[in-house]
């Protein structure tokens, strides 16, 4: 789809997205760092079950926190997708290429999710510490992140619906999260 190689290729190089990467993976990095310093005073005199019941709760902190932070961002990211092309007024001009309107919404759409995938991709080391001190599988890891990608594609749906109907990202956000 030329609009999500378009985004792709030339959003990956903002500082914004930078910015925002290393926000979420430090908000990450804390919300283990708090977990850890909270659900025990040593690891030395833990247990090996002690241990991973500690590490299957602080995947289940972590899961829900990445999850709230996904129904967070993935709105703001997909909601600038039509009101930036009604903005600079390139909407029209992409409505009269040969693009079905299929691939227009769906490449806006996808283009935009790709951000928000990578922010996924990019904690999983993050949810690798929980391996390490057993007591979570890999399936449910697996599960979590699919669980994430899926609530990601459908608010950023939701928000891009509004988009339609609303002028301007602040509005179109505002929109969402009110409904």
């Amino acid at each position: 789809n030329p609009i999500l190689r378009r985004v792709v290729e030339t959003g990956g190089k903002r500082r914004r997205d930078l910015f925002i990467r290393c926000g979420y993976l430090g908000f990450l990095i804390g919300v283990v760092i708090f977990s850890l310093l909270s659900s025990t005073s040593s690891f030395g005199s833990m247990s090996l079950d002690q241990l991973a019941k500690v590490s299957a709760q602080l995947f289940r902190t972590t899961s829900y926190w990445q999850l709230g932070l996904v129904a967070f961002l993935a709105p703001v990211f997909t909601a600038g997708a039509i009101t930036q092309e009604k903005d600079s007024q390139t909407y029209d001009i992409l409505l009269a290429t040969p693009l079905t309107n299929a691939q227009i919404v769906l490449g806006s759409l996808l283009s935009r999710l790709f951000f928000v995938i990578t922010l996924l991709i990019s904690g999983i080391p993050v949810f690798s510490i929980t391996q390490v001190f057993g007591g979570v599988a890999i399936s449910s890891i697996v599960t979590s992140f699919g669980i994430a990608a899926a609530t990601a594609f459908v608010t950023g749906s939701i928000a891009m619906a509004i988009a339609v109907f609303k002028v301007g990202t602040r509005r179109t956000i505002f929109s969402f999260y009110l409904f």
